[in-house]
């Protein structure tokens, strides 16, 4: 500083901020603060990384951020001491009595003069001094004094995590920004602070030292070693070490003490880990004692798993605020790790992992199996396969595991990935499966569960056309092996006609029952795909009859569900509904394993036809988490699509919509699910016309192709009917009806009707006539509309149409009131019919005309479904929500959700309210 400038300087009047003359310095400074502590005596020489922070320093900000333990201080002192006489250092070592503003700012104003003997800042701290300053005066007057300085000046901040204070970052923050050019800032922490620093990044005056930096190389390992005992590791255990610490300095040091003896370290090194006394002591010390105790649970139960992320921890720990605990452990440096951009996933350090896995252990080990048990279920739920199965078995829930083995096992086979189903099915016992077999989830996967059909699994990787059967004995192998190539080709579709014979490699396994069952309910099925349903539903019932004499919940409820299929195919709704409600009530009351999602997808399908919205909603809510245990596609799609309809039914259109992209982004990953992707063109066409989008609407069909298969005269003539054919046009006519092209829009129709009609598809015949009638409508011809709607009805066998069948005929109300009205009705339709579909008469444009529509009355509640009504009686026994929850066998979340719609119905908001209503209204005693 020139003698002019600090002449200047000294003529100043005192504003507060004094010179540094002796009888001034605040008594209370510990000078010891000033300068870097005693490096240790077994230390490495860090080259690389002092040059890397002389390079740096042309930059106004240099952070070092890592855990404790990784080596910043050491670092910076051997910098400190290197550095090179051109530059002016100062050094702060905080702690945590230092984050208060005075305080704060009197230290770094006594570390800036022990290096700069003429720095003229002084923060009154006395108690006689104006320490009432603001801070904006303190930060201004701290400026104008490093300003005066020429030379260039560091300023090391050691341990900065101990400053938090609002009021001190903020001051801070401007003194850094606004600090001359020869003045570089080098912080380090065990977190990032609370500075904003996006201009200092976008002006490339800022660098980041971090772990990857900081930590040890093996090389370093070895040199350490020689520092601690004058022997050097091999380069085998120093990079055992390595991987074992992740090059944590604090790790490194500690495993290297606990092989007292580095010629002969291997085996003491391979027993180090995050559970070593000394490593334990050290993290309860310096991590865990100082966290509060919300988040040390966290810490400790999250440990279960090798990653995690928010969702995930939210389901472990029954929380909501696991994302932002997560990104403020990683901000912590609390030896959390992102493992994504995203900031998604996470994990823990591997020695922190072993030392909270080790706590867990000794502290709660009644949690573990839980823990385990809920991992398997979320990692199974997001079809995360392997870690599901690894939790799964270590959970010991051997239900799950079969259950779980067997879903796994059965998308394996699908793909061709035998060696993955030997390796995982090998752990399970004969008796455990059996014990379980009323959960085996698919039909095939539960035949390779077995230990009988390993060698035939096998045989079919190695030789996929087994030699016939020999006399040795091995016939009976032979002839599984066929069955199971049989399945196979059947759930892949590519099995010959001549491979679809009832009695076809049945002969030779008449003593197994189960596999006999299983092979007529995958042969009924394909009949069903290719619509031959009256033999579709004998085989079916014959697979029905031998199920039961197996004792396999699963395959009989899997059978009954494709008789009705085939009932329903063929209009007998009486019979399909009979069906699908006998075994639902087989079932229904015990616990929710696939056979139970079959049943109640089924269940909610046909809740949703009869227009009983409310309980299809219900079981729908119940459903969806369960799918991932189901077997079949068909079952997933029914259920997501059945779901959206309720959704736009009640008008959430935006909720219909997400249901149907996830549905599509299964579908196109797993592939070969043409009928059921068209089905999602159809339902995302609908749902945008609903909205009046017709932009939307043409995008969808562009994705599809349309356009493209409508200029291919795709839908012209009749042909062999196809489902996916036949939906797609069907999403077609539904875009030219909208655009008022009534005759492409008839024409389309007419040849997707006369297929149906041709392969006597009631099911599908019904709605296309339907939707037809609705055409001739729109377009004014209401006597061709009379007659298309009257050869609808008749198809529908005097119980009136299905609620599918208004929701994909826009306009069908106003078709039916007007032929009541015009006596061109020919088909007399109970007044219950158009009380059950009240809601849908409700929307037509001409019932006041039509005194034989009457709007039923309202009611002074809704009615409660039976799930609702077990919720009800439940609470009145004075249960808790859990206690309601493990009861009935459902989620913790599914059972609040039906008791808010109990509240709901019943008008009340309180528990004791709604006993007592429920009373009033004689619901429970």
């Amino acid at each position: 500083m020139s003698a002019r400038r600090r002449a200047e300087k000294g003529n100043r009047p005192d504003e507060g901020v004094a010179p540094a003359a002796s009888s001034k310095r605040a008594h209370h400074l510990v000078n010891a603060k000033l300068k870097p502590p005693r490096i240790a005596s077994a230390w490495v020489e860090r080259e690389d990384l002092r040059a890397l922070l002389d390079r740096a320093l042309c930059k106004k900000l240099v952070l070092l951020g890592a855990p404790i333990g990784s080596g910043k201080t050491t670092l910076l002192s051997q910098w400190y001491a290197h550095a090179t006489p051109a530059r002016a250092v100062a050094w702060l070592s905080l702690d945590e009595h230092d984050n208060e503003p005075v305080r704060f700012f009197s230290y770094l104003a006594s570390a800036v003069r022990s290096t700069v003997e003429d720095f003229s800042a002084y923060i009154a701290s006395g108690p006689h001094d104006r320490a009432d300053l603001p801070l904006e005066h303190v930060t201004a007057v701290f400026l104008e004094s490093l300003g005066a300085i020429e030379e260039e000046l560091v300023i090391v901040l050691d341990d900065f995590q101990w400053v938090s204070d609002p009021s001190i970052l903020r001051a801070f923050t401007s003194l850094l920004h606004r600090s001359g050019a020869n003045v570089h800032w080098l912080i380090a922490g065990r977190q990032s602070p609370e500075l904003a620093l996006s201009q200092l990044r976008l002006q490339d005056q800022l660098l980041i030292v971090g772990n990857s930096e900081l930590n040890f190389s093996g090389a370093e390992i070895a040199q350490l070693s020689c520092k601690l005992y004058g022997a050097s590791l091999s380069a085998e255990d120093a990079d055992y070490i390595r991987v074992r610490t992740e090059g944590w300095i604090a790790g490194v040091k500690l495993a290297l003490l606990s092989a007292s003896d580095p010629a002969n370290a291997g085996e003491a090194l391979k027993r180090f880990a995050g559970s070593h006394c000394e490593v334990a002591d050290y993290l309860v010390n310096a991590v865990l004692r100082d966290q509060p105790p919300e988040v040390r649970d966290f810490l400790v139960a999250s440990s279960i798993v090798d990653r995690m992320n928010g969702d995930l921890c939210n389901s472990l720990l029954g929380v909501s605020n696991a994302q932002a605990l997560l990104e403020s452990l990683e901000k912590s440096q609390l030896f959390t790790q992102a493992l994504d951009s995203h900031h998604q996933w996470y994990r823990y350090h591997v020695l922190f992992l072993d030392f909270l896995r080790s706590r867990l252990n000794r502290e709660a080990p009644e949690r573990v199996a839980h823990l385990h048990s809920a991992a398997s279920r979320w990692f199974a739920e997001h079809q995360m396969t392997e870690e599901a199965l690894q939790h799964a078995y270590a959970g010991g829930d051997q239900r799950w595991c079969v259950e779980l083995t067997a879903r796994c096992a059965h998308a394996w086979l699908r793909d061709g990935e035998i060696d993955d189903v030997l390796r995982w099915t090998q752990r399970l016992s004969r008796d455990e499966i059996l014990r379980h077999n009323d959960i085996g989830t698919a039909y095939i996967t539960s035949l390779i569960l077995s230990r009988r059909f390993a060698e035939a699994a096998a045989a079919l990787r190695d030789a996929p056309k087994p030699a016939s059967a020999s006399a040795d004995g091995n016939g009976i192998a032979t002839a599984r092996l066929r069955v199971l190539q049989l399945m196979l080709s059947i759930l892949a579709d590519t099995a010959d006609e001549a491979d679809i014979v009832e009695h076809d490699a049945l002969a030779d396994i008449d003593a197994d029952a189960f596999l006999a069952g299983t092979l007529l309910t995958l042969q009924a099925y394909r009949r069903m795909r290719q619509s031959q349903f009256d033999v579709a539903r004998r085989l079916a019932m014959r697979a029905r009859d031998v199920q039961a004499t197996a004792n396999s919940v699963y395959g009989v409820g899997y059978a009954e569900m494709v008789v009705c299929l085939a009932d329903r195919a063929q209009g007998d709704m009486k019979a399909a509904t009979d069906s699908c409600e006998r075994a639902y009530a087989q079932i229904k009351t015990g616990r929710r394993n696939p056979a139970w999602v079959n049943a109640a997808t089924a269940v909610a399908h046909l809740r949703y036809q009869q227009n009983r919205i409310a309980e299809a909603e219900a079981l729908c809510v119940e459903v969806l988490p369960l799918l991932s245990i189901a077997s079949t596609i068909e079952n997933f799609a029914i259920a997501y699509i059945t779901f959206a309809r309720i959704k736009s039914i009640n008008a959430r259109p935006t909720e219909a919509f997400q249901l149907l992209d996830y549905l599509h982004s299964v579908l196109e990953s797993g592939g070969g699910h043409r009928r059921f992707l068209a089905q999602v063109c159809y339902e995302k066409i609908r749902l945008c016309l609903l909205q009046k989008n017709l932009d939307r609407a043409r995008a969808v069909a562009t994705e599809f192709e349309l356009p493209l298969l409508a200029a291919r005269c795709e839908w012209q003539e009749p042909r062999a009917y196809d489902e996916a054919w036949e939906r797609l046009g069907f999403a077609q006519a539904a875009l030219l009806l909208h655009e008022q092209r009534y005759g492409e829009c008839r024409a389309l129709l007419g040849v997707l009707r006369d297929s149906a009609h041709r392969v006597g598809y009631v099911y599908r015949e019904v709605p296309l006539a339907a939707a037809l009638a609705a055409c001739h409508w729109h377009s004014g011809q209401s006597e061709a509309a009379f007659d298309a709607l009257n050869r609808a009805l008749s198809l529908a066998q005097g119980f009136g149409f299905t609620r599918s069948v208004f929701d994909e005929a826009p306009g069908l109300q106003d078709v039916i009131a007007m032929a009541l009205q015009a006596k061109k009705l020919r088909y007399l339709l109970p007044t219950k019919y158009f009380e059950r579909f009240q809601d849908v008469f409700a929307a037509s444009q001409h019932l006041s005309a039509h005194p034989e529509i009457k709007r039923k009355p309202a009611l002074p509640l809704e009615p409660l479904t039976d799930r609702e009504l077990d919720m009800l009686k439940l609470l009145s026994r004075g249960l808790s929500n859990q206690e309601i929850s493990e009861r009935s066998q459902i989620a913790l979340s599914t059972a609040k959700w039906h008791l808010k719609n109990v509240f709901a119905k019943l008008d009340v908001s309180t528990r004791t309210g709604a006993i007592i209503r429920a009373r009033e209204l004689q619901l429970i005693e």
